[in-house]
């Protein structure tokens, strides 16, 4: 999650601009027109040989424009393979990138000097980042009186604040082994999962630790965790649970897990509902405000 100020330029004490009115437009318009217009030969970052490409730019709402997004990786050839028989099927050359799909969703409200970006993430990337940058540039170019700045927010920092702890959960990947009577047990992902026994939650000082593996692992009682493990938390504040992953160091601090591997994606209404939740909270701490029906789809009525 990004939010979008805008400010005038060169000027010692800027002025701010409503995002709904740019010294007259409506970001709104100007990012929906924009991103229509992307083709592969922009999204592409073939440095970083990710391939992120638009399939979809939908006004969900009055307030929201949606995007279809599609993400992956290449440049590492390899078998593609039958997961239940572990059978190759085909092979990935070095030039072809195996994708998957992401949105991403642009909530601008009527009033206000606030605007936010949300994109999904999954195993695959996240092609939002890449979409929101590229228009950052094409924003600086096309006006020069107005600056846009961009800066990302984390429901969970606010969470981390006044939740409580009470669920510790720590992914790691499983390694095939054989067992009696020659049978080949094959692992996918472990998990180890802590919950306290009194009162129902963790000291609250532990979830600023739980990045370092060894406290993780101490939490989850296991001898030590190798470096590619992933945590997980559940919290609950105001009679809400929610599910968030830890970044380690350097990593964003708090993303919250919308559904877990082995659960359903979210449907658009349901992605959307989730994320009118976020920016009202958001646009709540800093005064602002978000009306339900901006982001309520046109043809459901008012």
């Amino acid at each position: 999650m990004s939010e979008l100020t805008f400010h005038q330029k060169f000027k010692r004490n800027p002025a701010s601009f409503a995002p709904s009115d740019l010294d007259g437009e409506d970001l709104l318009d100007l990012f929906a027109s924009w991103a229509k217009g992307l083709n592969t030969s922009d999204t592409h970052n073939e440095e970083r040989q990710t391939w992120v490409s638009v399939a979809e730019v939908v006004r969900y709402a009055p307030r929201v424009i949606m995007l279809d997004l599609r993400v992956g990786a290449y440049g590492e050839p390899g078998d593609l393979v039958d997961i239940s028989t572990g059978a190759p099927v085909g092979q990935i050359e070095d030039h072809q990138a195996p994708t998957g799909e992401n949105r991403a969703m642009l909530f601008v409200p009527e009033s206000g000097e606030r605007a936010h970006f949300l994109s999904e993430e999954s195993s695959r990337g996240s092609a939002g980042g890449r979409i929101l940058s590229l228009f950052k540039k094409h924003f600086s170019q096309y006006t020069d009186q107005i600056t846009m700045v961009t800066a990302p927010v984390t429901e969970g920092e606010a969470w981390r604040e006044a939740a409580k702890l009470t669920e510790v959960e720590v992914r790691v990947t499983g390694k095939s082994a054989d067992v009696a009577d020659g049978l080949t047990v094959k692992v996918g992902r472990v998990s180890h999962i802590a919950r306290p026994e009194r009162r129902g939650v963790f000291p609250g000082k532990l979830l600023g630790e739980l990045h370092r593996a060894s406290v993780a692992a101490e939490v989850v009682a296991v001898d030590e965790l190798p470096e590619d493990h992933d945590v997980f938390v559940t919290m609950v504040r105001d009679g809400r649970t929610k599910k968030f992953q830890l970044g380690s160091e350097g990593a964003p601090a708090i993303r919250e897990v919308l559904n877990d591997s082995n659960e359903e994606a979210l449907d658009v209404d349901e992605l959307v509902e989730t994320c009118t939740e976020k920016v009202h909270d958001l646009l709540a701490r800093t005064g602002g405000v978000w009306d339900s029906a901006w982001s309520r789809p046109s043809q459901r009525g008012a």
